[in-house]
């Protein structure tokens, strides 16, 4: 028996049957083998192969892989693309097949045009849209008619491909802002041939495309769409135009499943933490009420087992679409399955390692999920040659998975945290605004040791001496680092002329006295990262009058979801957003803040507090004491080198290897 029997019982979709109601989304990774020539489009192979079989081992019902691009004139929105449209893809869908059907779950591709949202930096092609607007950095082109009648023929040629690559199921993609989409909706398509104007006319080419491919693939392959299910933009499709469009597709037979998403490509597409989890279920609950017979998707943010039960409970939808949840934890579904849902590492919704890495040019991470990417060489982790004493010092996100793998290995593992609680510096960064979430990836660690039955001992200073009191075979250093306001950065003077005033804090201390703090408070952000703006929306909602200095013109460690949506809270708030400005004296109570493109200086006056976000530097003092006195020494996360979380972790997890 299952706590979430509706999630976890059978679904017909068309010709097949997942084994549960659990569907691993689509989402691109940048895992596609590279071609001959860095950044032209490649083909899948045995790395995506791995991860997408992790994720059907871990007990997905429906695998998703793409997207994968069915013409060159799609294949450059970002680098690494996956081509479907050459016969020389069947290969590597294969090996992708394979690895899914190995665990029972069933393989779909999603097939995508992306339309105007593509670049021709690389390609020096033009973007293909129905009307030639902007939906990217350029102006498209128009589609002529034959160019039309190409696309059509490449979704169907694509979808051979697939089918001769095992693929039981095939998603065309339909949001986003991308070619169909773009064609479906009144705020993308001007059309006024039998292509644009009315709702049958925009139609025609999803239509053609789904006959052409259905005709394609014959009668054994799943054939469906990911739908816009609202565009959130005026003059754009909403919920109650795409049940319309479900229903069309629907009574002409064309569909055997419909997922449902909302947003489109570059902000409003893969929703961070601020926003609610089940942002999007609201326009699968439309939908699905317009259709008789056609199961529905419903995705964005679906975080809990409970949620998506309840979910499908109310008939909102028939599946549940997970993608960075699962990037997290591919093992969510067969840990929920099992009544263990407490067990599940969340997804924090910080789109730090997934769409950040994407954004930056980089192949996904996850920065609770170590093993992201690297399947083939991490796998399941495997019992240690022999039981050894591990003393883990430091219980902040390095520690905690240091000791949780550790122990899974079958050492004897003791932890030594100094303060009350376990969790590290996260905990502060759960302090500011609308970032709670950020504390489920040390409260999973932290429950992850007491599953392991690791001795966790809280408030314990640990020195060499007591250290090495407990005779420990190794000790993993998790120290950590220290915040300051003088540390060196590339982007910004430092130390600043005045900053060892007593009212110049650094932003760690500010953050954990912020209750305290009145008045004028000046930050300095010269990271780029979220703490500079947090922090001042934090200040700003408690009265005081808050300025945001940064030498940058965005926050450039952010991705563009998360800055957007943060600095939008922030500014709200009260905050006084001064980019590209440097912070250039701190003086009795007033600073001097000058323009970078100007060269305009301003004195702000009155000032009670300076808070500066600048690099720390290691506590490291205790692995070099330790080093040569017995035991194997080894230290991560922030005591290695002031570092992003997800560096932290991975330190973690391989010392715990590695012992």
């Amino acid at each position: 028996m299952t706590p979430y029997p509706r999630l976890f019982s059978p679904l017909r979709i068309g010709p097949v049957e997942a084994p549960n109601r659990v569907v691993c989304a689509a989402h691109f990774t940048m895992f596609t083998e590279p071609a001959r020539t860095w950044g032209e489009p490649g083909y899948y192979g045995a790395r995506y192969a791995a991860y997408l079989g992790e994720r059907a081992r871990g007990g997905a019902g429906v695998v998703t892989a793409g997207q994968a691009q069915v013409h060159p004139s799609t294949a450059y929105q970002m680098a690494n693309n996956a081509i479907a449209w050459d016969p020389a893809a069947i290969p590597g869908f294969r090996k992708v097949t394979a690895a899914i059907h190995r665990h029972g779950a069933l393989a779909f591709l999603q097939l995508a045009h992306n339309g105007g949202v593509t670049g021709s930096a690389v390609s020096k092609r033009p973007a293909l849209s129905p009307s030639g607007l902007a939906s990217y950095f350029e102006p498209s082109k128009a589609l002529d008619p034959d160019e039309i009648a190409e696309l059509v023929q490449a979704f169907a040629g694509s979808a051979a491909n697939a089918a001769a690559g095992g693929f039981d199921g095939l998603e065309l993609h339909a949001a986003h802002g991308y070619l169909i989409h773009e064609f479906l909706s009144p705020a993308h398509n001007r059309r006024t041939d039998a292509y644009g104007g009315s709702l049958g006319n925009r139609m025609r080419f999803v239509v053609e495309v789904l006959r052409a491919v259905r005709a394609a693939v014959g009668a054994r392959v799943a054939v469906g769409v990911r739908l816009v299910g609202d565009e959130e933009h005026p003059g754009g499709l909403g919920a109650a135009d795409a049940a319309e469009v479900a229903a069309r597709l629907e009574a002409a037979g064309l569909v055997d499943f419909v997922h449902v998403s909302i947003g489109v490509s570059g902000l409003g597409m893969v929703r961070p933490l601020y926003v609610p989890p089940g942002v999007g279920v609201y326009a699968a609950r439309t939908v699905k009420a317009r259709l008789a017979r056609t199961p529905v998707f419903a995705v964005h943010r679906i975080l809990t087992p409970e949620q998506a039960e309840e979910i499908l409970e109310r008939s909102d939808a028939d599946a549940i679409a997970l993608a960075r949840a699962l990037i997290a934890d591919p093992e969510w579904p067969a840990k929920a399955r099992a009544g263990r849902a407490d067990a599940i590492r969340a997804c924090t919704g910080s789109n730090q390692a997934c769409f950040g890495y994407l954004t930056r040019g980089w192949a996904i991470g996850c920065i609770t999920n170590p093993v992201v990417g690297r399947e083939r060489t991490l796998g399941k982790l495997r019992r240690a040659p022999r039981a050894r004493s591990v003393v883990v010092v430091g219980g902040g996100p390095a520690g905690l998975e240091a000791a949780w793998v550790a122990a899974a290995r079958g050492h004897r593992v003791t932890l030594l945290e100094r303060g009350a609680v376990l969790g590290g510096k996260l905990r502060l960064a759960a302090l500011l605004p609308g970032r709670g979430e950020m504390a489920a990836a040390v409260d999973w660690r932290a429950d992850e040791c007491a599953r392991r039955g690791v001795d966790v001992r809280l408030g314990v200073a640990a020195t060499p001496g007591s250290v090495l009191a407990l005779r420990p075979d190794a000790v993993i250093v998790a120290t950590g680092g220290r915040a300051t306001v003088d540390g060196a950065c590339k982007y910004h003077p430092m130390p600043i002329p005045g900053s060892a005033q007593p009212f110049v804090l650094d932003h760690e201390t500010a953050l954990a006295a912020h209750a305290t703090l009145r008045g004028r408070v000046v930050i300095l952000d010269a990271v780029g990262h979220i703490e500079g703006i947090g922090l001042g929306e934090l200040l700003a909602h408690a009265g005081c009058e808050t300025t945001l200095v940064t030498p940058f013109p965005t926050p450039v460690e952010l991705d563009a979801e998360t800055a957007a949506m943060a600095l939008r809270r922030a500014v709200r708030a009260g905050v006084r957003w001064r980019p590209t400005s440097i912070l250039a004296v701190i003086g009795d109570r007033q600073v001097t803040v000058v323009d970078g493109l100007s060269g305009k200086p301003e004195t702000m006056t009155d000032v009670a507090t300076v808070v500066v976000r600048t690099h720390g530097v290691p506590e490291d003092g205790l692995y070099h004491a330790l080093r040569g006195a017995g035991p194997e020494v080894l230290r991560v996360g922030d005591a290695v080198a002031v570092r992003p979380v997800d560096r932290a972790i991975f330190d973690g997890h391989a010392a715990g290897r590695a012992v």
